[in-house]
């Protein structure tokens, strides 16, 4: 793992912000007693607050996920998942354009956080009148806490050894404990790779359906081909020799050509041609690989 702690490095995304939802155990007692209700079968929850405000936020944390941090089919962020903790495997080589978009949406959904604190008496305001008699100010975070309820940022680690165990046991028990955390790395080198494979499919595999199927064929389609083939070298950490083949041949077909969506509209000849080699890609990795075993 030596040459892996070389080219990536470890993250933690750190994403939360205030819900504006509370449950409300007195409407639910309200409810279960009017209706006769076992009151374990139900919650009744209140919503503080229609403001747009916190569904850009939502949304601004979508985009962060899917366009910073999942690579996998459909996503074009630039990391790989580590474990099943939230960890992300970011590859050097793609650490400052995660960083220019990361910073962009951080930026962004800050300047977002300041306007909803800005309108946050208005808010309550508003939710007094809408909630009726349901209102209770001790639903709502003060003034002063409202900021502290929302986050967002990025922790970043340095990739673990293997070798680097510290404990006074055996010299037995330590070469256990470094075999097991070697077969651990092993398995999420293999995981990473697998990944990286079915993110190579994925896209193949849509780009060629677009054009066989005949439907309207979009600039993205063409986009995320291109990207796939930029940051393809970088995403195979584990330099496997299957994936560096079938990234010459996209190269060749796809990014030598300099496509459009507009060529491959109005030329059958080349939409055949980048459709077959999609596909071939997509059965070269199936057949060579065995990543999913």
């Amino acid at each position: 793992m030596a040459q892996l702690r070389d080219k990536a490095l470890l993250i933690e995304l750190h994403l939360k912000k205030w819900s504006g939802v509370k449950t409300d155990k007195s409407l639910r007692d309200e409810l279960a007693n009017n209706h006769s209700i076992d009151e374990t079968r139900i919650s009744v929850n209140k919503k503080l607050t229609n403001s747009p405000i916190l569904k850009q936020i939502k949304k601004i944390d979508g985009k962060i996920r899917t366009e910073c941090i999942y690579s996998g089919a459909g996503y074009s962020g630039y990391c790989l998942a580590w474990d099943n903790q939230g960890t992300y495997l970011l590859p050097i080589e793609l650490k400052d354009k995660f960083e220019r978009d990361f910073v962009g949406w951080q930026n962004e959904r800050e300047k977002l956080v300041k306007d909803f604190v800005k309108q946050y008496d208005n808010i309550i305001a508003e939710a007094k009148t809408d909630l009726g008699t349901t209102f209770n100010i001790d639903d709502f975070p003060s003034r002063d806490e409202i900021e502290d309820l929302f986050e967002c940022s990025i922790l970043k680690k340095p990739i673990p050894s293997s070798n680097d165990i510290r404990v006074n046991l055996p010299a037995s028990e330590i070469a256990e404990l470094k075999a097991n955390a070697k077969a651990e790395e092993d398995a999420k080198m293999q995981k990473i790779t697998g990944a990286v494979v079915d993110k190579v499919q994925g896209v193949c595999k849509h780009f060629a359906d677009k054009i066989d199927s005949g439907e309207t064929f979009r600039d993205k389609t063409v986009d995320k081909l291109i990207e796939l083939c930029e940051v393809l070298p970088a995403l195979n950490i584990s330099g496997d020799a299957n994936i560096q083949t079938v990234h010459q041949k996209a190269m060749n077909t796809f990014h030598g050509k300099d496509i459009t969506a507009d060529k491959v509209r109005d030329d059958e000849d080349l939409a055949k041609e980048l459709s077959d080699t999609a596909k071939e890609i997509v059965s070269d990795l199936d057949t060579k690989g065995g990543y999913f075993d």
